[in-house]
C-alpha cells in the first residue's frame, strides 16, 4: 500500500508506504473526496439526462437513476468504513478502483470511447497520485487504461450496444484509434502529475508540521521557563490588559492568574497594590523604565509584602510602545535576613560589652558574698539584722545567676553536633523541667509525636537547654492548674522568614494554657534583657533563640492573652541515622 501522509519515502522491501491512518486531517480529506464524488456523479447523471434526445422518464433513464443510487450507497458505505477506523490507504484504493468501474458503467450507456464522459477516467489516476503517491497514480492509470482499451476492443468488434441515448455520434475507427493512442499516455502522465502534486503537498505539510512543532516547542519552553521563574512576571499590553501572569506572581501578590488574565490591571489590583499599579502606570503612560524599585504592598490575604520591582518597555519594530514587562520579587526573606544580620551585629556588640560588665560585677560580687557568709557564721545576729543578711545572700545569688546568664549569652559555646532523636530530647527536657519549682501540682505535661523517630543534627546539651527553658517558661505562665503540650512533627512548609529556601524541616512545639503574651510584647520576647516575669533577667529566650539560629533553625511565637502561648521551633531534618543518641538527664 502507499503512504497517504507523513513521510512518503519508501521503506526498504515493503513498498513506498508508511502508515498514516488515524491522522484527523487525512480522514477529513477522505470524507471530502466521498462527498465530492457523490456531487460529481449526480451532476454527470443530470447532464446525461439533459443531453439525451428523449424526454424525462424514469423507465427511460433508469441507468442514470441506478448510477446515482449506487453512488449514494457507496458513499454511505465509505463514510461508515472511515468512521469505524478502517485503514485509510485500503479505503482510498478501493474507492478509486470502484470509480473506474462506475465510470465504465457510465460510458457503457453514453457511447463507450466516443462518450463525452470518457475524460472522467483521468480523475482516478489524478486522485490516486495525490493521495497514494506516484505509484498509486500509475496503478489507477493502468486500471483506467485497461477499461478504456476494453471499450475500444469491444467497439471495434461490434460488442458494444448501440448508443441508446444519442448523447454523441459514434466516432469512426481511425478516430477511436487516435483517441486511444492519445488517452493511454495521457492517463499515465496525469497519474505522474498527481503523484508529483501529492508529494509537494505532503512535503509542504511536513514542513508546516515541523515548523508548527518547533513553534509549539519554543512556546512551550518559553511558557515553562516563565511559569517556573521564582520571580513574579507580569506582561501588560498597551491597552492595560494583563497578558501574562506567572505562578510566582500569583503566589507573591495572592492574586490568581484567572482573576487577572485579559483584564485591565487597574480593575484587578486593589488598593493594597496601589504602589505596584503606580509603577506599571508610569511605565505604560510615561515610558519610565526602572530597576530595583522597592515598594510595600498589602496583599488580598492581609499580608504586608516588601517588593523589589523592575519594569521594561515592550517596543514594536518602529519603536512604538506595545506594553510593559514587570519583574518583581518578594523581599521578605531578604529583609528578614538583613534584620537578623543587624540584630546579630547589635547583639554581638552588646555581648562584648556585657561580658566586660559581667566580669567586673562578678569581681565585686565575690568578695561581698564571701564576706556575708563569714559574718553569718561568726556573728550571731537576730531579728531584723538576720533578715537583712539573708536578703543580701539571696540577692547576691540572684545577681550571680544573672551574671552567669549574661556571660553565657556573651560567649558562644562551640556546637558539638550529632544526630539526635527529638522524642528522646523532649523526654529528658521534660524530666528536668518537672523538677523545677514552677512545675507544681495541677500542671501536666503531654508529649505528642509520630510513631517513627524524627532526627535532627544538633548539639544535644544546648538544645536540651533550649527545651528546658521553654518548658519552665510554660510552667511559670500557668497560674494554678493547666497543661503544657510538647508536639513533634515533620513539616513540608517553611516559616515565612525562610521563604522557599532550605530542605525538609521538623517542628517542635511547646504550648501552654497560661496567661498568654500581649501583641506588643510578642515582638520583643527574644530581645536581650526584655522580660514580663517579675525577677526575670530577660536573657533566657534570647539565649534559646541564638542557639536555635546557630543550628540553622528559627523560633516562632504564637500567643493570645488569656488562652496561652505556643513556642514553635523549626529545625533542619537530618538523614536517617545510623544510631540512636542517648543521654542521661
Amino acid at each position: 500500500m502507499w503512504s497517504l501522509g507523513g513521510n512518503s519515502r519508501p521503506q526498504a522491501g515493503s513498498g513506498p508506504t508508511t502508515k498514516a491512518d488515524g491522522e484527523p486531517r487525512l480522514r477529513e480529506a477522505v470524507k471530502a473526496v466521498i462527498l465530492g464524488r457523490m456531487a460529481l456523479i449526480t451532476l454527470v447523471a443530470a447532464m446525461a439526462v439533459a443531453f439525451s434526445d428523449t424526454g424525462l422518464s424514469l423507465t427511460r433513464h433508469y441507468p442514470f437513476v441506478f448510477l446515482v443510487a449506487l453512488s449514494a450507497g457507496l458513499a454511505v458505505a465509505y463514510h461508515h468504513a472511515a468512521k469505524s477506523g478502517a485503514e485509510v490507504n485500503a479505503l482510498l484504493t478501493t474507492q478509486f478502483l470502484v470509480d473506474v468501474a462506475v465510470i465504465s458503467y457510465l460510458l457503457l450507456f453514453t457511447g463507450g470511447t466516443s462518450s463525452q464522459f470518457a475524460p472522467l477516467f483521468l480523475l482516478a489516476p489524478l486522485m490516486g497520485g495525490i493521495f497514494l503517491t506516484v505509484r498509486g497514480g500509475l496503478l489507477f492509470a493502468a486500471a483506467a487504461g485497461l477499461a478504456y482499451g476494453a471499450f475500444y476492443v469491444a467497439e471495434v468488434g461490434g460488442m458494444v450496444p448501440p448508443m441508446a441515448y444519442g448523447l454523441t455520434e459514434r466516432l469512426s475507427e481511425p478516430a477511436l484509434r487516435l483517441r486511444l493512442i492519445l488517452y493511454l499516455p495521457l492517463l499515465f502522465i496525469v497519474g505522474a502529475i498527481g503523484g508529483a502534486i501529492g508529494r509537494s503537498l505532503r512535503e509542504g505539510r511536513l514542513a508546516l508540521d515541523e515548523a508548527r512543532a518547533q513553534l509549539n516547542r519554543a512556546l512551550f519552553d518559553t511558557e515553562t521557563i516563565l511559569e517556573n521563574l521564582s520571580s513574579g512576571l507580569a506582561t501588560i499590553d498597551a491597552g492595560g490588559s494583563v497578558r501574562h501572569w506567572n505562578r510566582a506572581a500569583a503566589e507573591i501578590l495572592a492574586v490568581p492568574t484567572k482573576a487577572v488574565q485579559g483584564r485591565h490591571y487597574l480593575e484587578t489590583f486593589g488598593p493594597g497594590l496601589e504602589a505596584f499599579s503606580t509603577r506599571l502606570r508610569e511605565a505604560l503612560e510615561r515610558g519610565t523604565e526602572g530597576t530595583r524599585y522597592e515598594v510595600t504592598v498589602l496583599t488580598a490575604n492581609g499580608r504586608t509584602v516588601p517588593l523589589g520591582i523592575s519594569t521594561s518597555l515592550l517596543l514594536g519594530a518602529s519603536g512604538e510602545r506595545r506594553g510593559v514587562i514587570a519583574l518583581f520579587q518578594d523581599l521578605s526573606e531578604v529583609k528578614a535576613l538583613e534584620d537578623r544580620i543587624r540584630r546579630g551585629e547589635t547583639l554581638a556588640a552588646i555581648g562584648e560589652l556585657s561580658a566586660g560588665i559581667a566580669h567586673e560585677i562578678r569581681n565585686c560580687l565575690n568578695p561581698i558574698t564571701g564576706s556575708v557568709e563569714v559574718l553569718q557564721k561568726e556573728l550571731r545576729v537576730e531579728g531584723e539584722n538576720a533578715r537583712l543578711l539573708d536578703l543580701v545572700v539571696r540577692e547576691s545569688e540572684r545577681l550571680e545567676r544573672f551574671v552567669s546568664e549574661l556571660l553565657e549569652y556573651a560567649r558562644e559555646r562551640p556546637l558539638k553536633t550529632e544526630k539526635v532523636e527529638l522524642a528522646a530530647l523532649a523526654s529528658e527536657s521534660i524530666e528536668i523541667a518537672r523538677r523545677h519549682e514552677s512545675a507544681g501540682k495541677g500542671k501536666k505535661v503531654l508529649l505528642e509525636g509520630p510513631n517513627a523517630p524524627i532526627w535532627v543534627r544538633a548539639d544535644f546539651d544546648q538544645m536540651k537547654q533550649v527545651m528546658t527553658n521553654l518548658l519552665i517558661n510554660a510552667f511559670e505562665a500557668i497560674e494554678g492548674t493547666g497543661n503544657v503540650t510538647v508536639r513533634i512533627r515533620e513539616e513540608r512548609r517553611t516559616p515565612g522568614a525562610w521563604g522557599r529556601a532550605g530542605g525538609p524541616r521538623v517542628v517542635m512545639e511547646v504550648a501552654d494554657t497560661g496567661t498568654g503574651i500581649g501583641d506588643k510584647d510578642v515582638a520583643q520576647v527574644f530581645e536581650p534583657f526584655f522580660s514580663t516575669k517579675q525577677g526575670g533577667t530577660g536573657l533566657g529566650l534570647a539565649i534559646a533563640n541564638r542557639i536555635v539560629e546557630r543550628h540553622g533553625g528559627n523560633i516562632e511565637v504564637e500567643s493570645r492573652v488569656g488562652e496561652g502561648t505556643t513556642m514553635r521551633l523549626w529545625l533542619p531534618q537530618a538523614d536517617t541515622p545510623a544510631r540512636n543518641v542517648a543521654h542521661a538527664a
